[in-house]
C-alpha cells in the first residue's frame, strides 16, 4: 500500500478512536449512561460497556449507526396543522432510533446483541421523557428541510444559512430528533444542542417577521409568584429569556396544533396577562358582563384564514400577534404596537397583512358583513361599521378621517372639530384609569368606556350619556345654543315649538359611527334592541331628514306620538 495512503488511514483511525473516546466520556456523565455507574435513576446492576445500549459492531440493525436495538413496529400519529407545508410521513432515520426507547413500547434491555452475562431486566422507559406513539403534540420530524421549503413556508431560515456547528439537519437534509438534541452530550438541559435562552435554538431555523423587536422577545418581566407558574419546569425567569417557551412546547404540548402550552386557548395569553407576569390584568376584563367572547370560539382561528370567508369568531390572536406585538403607543387613528402584524381589512374592504390604522383591525370582523347579534334597527338597515365610518359618507365620526364639519363647536378640551379619534376612544375598558386599554371587557353594553343609554324615553343626565359627554360638552348641548340643533327640546321634557318631546335618547336620531344618507350622523332608530317601535314614517308615509345648512333642518317622521310633516316654509330648528 502506498505509504501516504497508509498514513491517511492510520490518522483516520486515530481520529475516530479519539472522537469515540471523547463521546464515551461525555455520555458517561449523562442519563444515557445506563451502566451501574450512570448518574441517572435508570441503570442496570450488571457491569457492562457504556455504548452497548445503543450500538454494536456486530449483528446491528440494518439502519444507521450500528444500532443495537430493534425498532418499534408502532405506527405513529404525527403532527398536523392547517399551516403545515411539509409532507410528513412516519419517523425515519435517527428519529426512529430515538423512538426505540422514547416511545415506551420496547424494554430498555431489549438489545440485539446483549453483553456477556446479560442485563438486569430494565423494562420500558417511563416518565416525562416518554413520547408515546402519539407524536402530534411534538415538533414535526423526518421531513425535508431545503431552500424550497424555506421559501414556500416563509419565515424559515434557508438551510444554507443554518449555523454550521449545530448539525441541525441529517445527511438527507431532514429535520430529526437529533437536529435539536445531541444524545451524546447534555451540557444543555434535555440534551439540547445549544442553550435555548431567548429562543436561540428555535430561531436558528424560525425567522419570524418582527420577532426581534417584539415584546415577548425583549420583556424582562418576571413571574410574581402568585397564581399558576406560566413556565415549564427548568424555565428561565424572564419573558425574554423564555421567548418561544412562553407559549409553545416542543414536546407534549397541551394543544397539539401549533404546539401551544395550554389546552384552553385564552389561557395561552391570560396565563401571563393576569397581572402575574404582565403588569395589567387583562384576564379580569373578560369576566365583565360585556366582553369580546373569546371563550366561545376556541381553536376556530386559523393563521391563514381569509377575513371575508372565515367563520365568525373572536380570539386573542384575531387582534394580537404575539410574535410582532410591542408596547408602543400611538395617536389615533394610527395603530398601536399591540395590534401590529395582525391580518386586517382596510377601508376599501381589502385584506392586508398588517394594519397601519387601528380601525383596520376592527374592520376584519365589523366591516365585511352584517352582525348577527341583536342591535338597534335603523332607517339605513345596516350595521356594517366600515361602511358607516367611510369618509365618503355625508357624515361620520372622525375615525377613518378627520370630520368635514369644521363649524362644529361645543367640545370638551382638548377635542376640536378637527380632532380624530380611534375605535377604542369609545370601545374600551370602563376603568377610570383606562388600563388595560382596549375593547377586552366593560361593565357597559357594547364594551363601551362609559355609559351610553340608547333606550328611548331616557331622562337626560351626565350618567345617561357619559360616553358622549367625554368629547361633547353637556352644558353646551342642552342649553339650545343659537344656530344649533335644539337638543334640550328633544333630550328633556321641555315643550317645544311643535309639541312636547319626551326624553329622546341621543341614539334615537344619531348613529354614533356615521350615516350614509344624512349629515350630522342622522340615521333614525326605527326599533330599539327589544323590537319596540321608536321612529316611524309620518301620516303621509314619509320618513327622512333634510339638511337646510348649518343650524337648520327638517324631519318627516312620527316620534313620541308627534307627527312631523315638513313643508317649504317650516324648519324644526
Amino acid at each position: 500500500m502506498n505509504p501516504l495512503i497508509k498514513l491517511t488511514v492510520w490518522l483516520a483511525v486515530c481520529l475516530a478512536f479519539v472522537a469515540s473516546s471523547q463521546a464515551a466520556t461525555q455520555i458517561a456523565l449523562t442519563k444515557h449512561n445506563l451502566t451501574p455507574s450512570g448518574p441517572g435513576t435508570i441503570r442496570t446492576t450488571q457491569p457492562t460497556g457504556l455504548c452497548v445500549f445503543c450500538h454494536t459492531p456486530h449483528k446491528a440493525n440494518g439502519t444507521i449507526a450500528l444500532w443495537n436495538r430493534d425498532l418499534s413496529p408502532a405506527t405513529y400519529k404525527i403532527y398536523s396543522s392547517s399551516t403545515l407545508v411539509s409532507v410528513l410521513n412516519q419517523p425515519t432515520g435517527s428519529s426512529r432510533l430515538c423512538l426505540s426507547c422514547h416511545d415506551g413500547t420496547l424494554a430498555l434491555d431489549n438489545l440485539r446483541l446483549p453483553p456477556k452475562g446479560g442485563l438486569t431486566a430494565m423494562g420500558v422507559l417511563t416518565g416525562s421523557t416518554v413520547l408515546g406513539t402519539d407524536l402530534s403534540s411534538s415538533h414535526p420530524i423526518s421531513f425535508t428541510y431545503d431552500s424550497t421549503l424555506a421559501v414556500t413556508r416563509g419565515e424559515l431560515v434557508d438551510p444554507i444559512a443554518l449555523p454550521k456547528g449545530l448539525q441541525l439537519l441529517d445527511i438527507n437534509k431532514q429535520m430529526q430528533c437529533t437536529s435539536c438534541h445531541d444524545p451524546h452530550e447534555d451540557k444543555q438541559v434535555n440534551f439540547l444542542r445549544a442553550d435555548n435562552r431567548a429562543g436561540a435554538l428555535c430561531t436558528a431555523c424560525h425567522n419570524l417577521t418582527g420577532w426581534r423587536g417584539a415584546a415577548h422577545a425583549t420583556s424582562v418581566a418576571t413571574w410574581s409568584g402568585s397564581g399558576t407558574n406560566p413556565w415549564p419546569a427548568g424555565a428561565y425567569t424572564t419573558v425574554a429569556d423564555n421567548a418561544c417557551n412562553n407559549c409553545h412546547l416542543s414536546h407534549s404540548a397541551a394543544h397539539p396544533e401549533r404546539l401551544l402550552a395550554q389546552s384552553i386557548e385564552p389561557a395561552n395569553c391570560t396565563n401571563c396577562h393576569s397581572g402575574t407576569v404582565a403588569t395589567n390584568n387583562v384576564a379580569n376584563e373578560f369576566l365583565k358582563p360585556y366582553h369580546h367572547p373569546i371563550e366561545g370560539s376556541q381553536w376556530t382561528h386559523l393563521a391563514n384564514e381569509n377575513p371575508s370567508t372565515m367563520l365568525r369568531h373572536v380570539t386573542c390572536v384575531d387582534c394580537h400577534n404575539s410574535h410582532v406585538a410591542t408596547s408602543a403607543t400611538a395617536v389615533p387613528p394610527y395603530v398601536s404596537g399591540a395590534l401590529l402584524g395582525v391580518k386586517s381589512v382596510n377601508q376599501s374592504g381589502g385584506t392586508i397583512p398588517s394594519p397601519s390604522f387601528e380601525y383596520e383591525v376592527c374592520n376584519k370582523c365589523h366591516g365585511l358583513t352584517e352582525p348577527t347579534t341583536i342591535g338597534l334597527t335603523r332607517a339605513s338597515a345596516s350595521r356594517n361599521i366600515r361602511m358607516k365610518i367611510d369618509p365618503l359618507n355625508p357624515s361620520f365620526h372622525p375615525i377613518a378621517a378627520p370630520g368635514t364639519n369644521l363649524a362644529m363647536s361645543g367640545f370638551q378640551v382638548p377635542y376640536t372639530a378637527a380632532s380624530q379619534i380611534g375605535c377604542i376612544s369609545c370601545h374600551n375598558t370602563d376603568s377610570s384609569t383606562g388600563i388595560p386599554r382596549g375593547p377586552h371587557g366593560s361593565i357597559n353594553e357594547w364594551i363601551l368606556a362609559a355609559n351610553y343609554t340608547t333606550a328611548d324615553s331616557t331622562p337626560e343626565s351626565p350618567q345617561a350619556y357619559a360616553l358622549c359627554y367625554q368629547c361633547h360638552n353637556e352644558t353646551y348641548l342642552i342649553t339650545n345654543q343659537a344656530k344649533t340643533f335644539p337638543h334640550n327640546t328633544h333630550l328633556s321634557t321641555t315643550p317645544g315649538v311643535s309639541g312636547t318631546f319626551v326624553n329622546a335618547s341621543c341614539a334615537t336620531c344619531h348613529d354614533a359611527h356615521g350615516s350614509r344618507q344624512n349629515a350630522h350622523l342622522i340615521d333614525f332608530m326605527l326599533r330599539d334592541r327589544n323590537g319596540t317601535v321608536v321612529v316611524s314614517p309620518n301620516s303621509l308615509g314619509v320618513l327622512n331628514y333634510v339638511s337646510l345648512g348649518v343650524g337648520h333642518g327638517q324631519c318627516n317622521l312620527a316620534c313620541h306620538g308627534h307627527d312631523h310633516i315638513a313643508t317649504a316654509t317650516t324648519s324644526f330648528y
